[in-house]
């Protein structure tokens, strides 16, 4: 387990399967497109983005995802 604080200076824990999906998709501030994720990912990034650590963004039918963190911090 692991924590991480999100932009509002909230202490979040995030289990091990999140954070390896962190670590793989989010190395540099990016935005992931769902399209490119498994069903699996998928389930992962909708239950970050309940927790308030992604932010989910809906344009025209494609969805896509960015790191919701505070910087300072990370």
């Amino acid at each position: 387990m692991k924590t991480v604080v999100t932009k509002g200076g909230i202490m979040t824990w995030i289990n091990t399967r999140e954070n390896k999906f962190i670590n793989e998709h989010f190395k540099d501030n990016t935005v992931l497109e769902q399209k490119q994720l498994t069903e699996r990912e998928t389930y992962i990034a909708s239950n970050l983005v309940t927790r308030g650590i992604l932010d989910k963004n809906i344009d025209q039918k494609q969805v896509t995802y960015k790191l919701n963190m505070n910087n300072m911090v990370r």
